[in-house]
């Protein structure tokens, strides 16, 4: 998730952020603010498609657009790994 918001911000190296995408709306929408990732397509893809649902570029944008807005919009890398933290403890142990 770290790599992903490194490629949500602009900041990570140029191949990580070949590899996922902003999402961009096609007209003006609320969710265009909420630095969500576009989901590539799977159509056309290789032979066996259950290996290629397992790479960081279909899941990274999938997990992230998951994750509660306040996350996905965090101002600093230090706010996002602690509310990320956060999110995922409670997850796990809040049942």
């Amino acid at each position: 998730m770290v790599l992903a918001y490194h490629a949500a911000n602009g900041s990570g190296p140029s191949y990580i952020q070949d590899m996922v995408k902003p999402y961009t709306p096609a007209r003006a929408l609320r969710s265009a603010s909420a630095k969500r990732l576009a989901a590539p397509s799977l159509r056309g893809g290789p032979k066996f498609p259950s290996a290629e649902t397992r790479g960081f570029a279909i899941l990274a944008p999938k997990w992230w657009n998951e994750l509660p807005i306040d996350i996905r919009t965090a101002d600093s890398l230090h706010t996002f790994r602690r509310r990320l933290k956060t999110h995922l403890f409670r997850l796990h142990f809040e049942r």
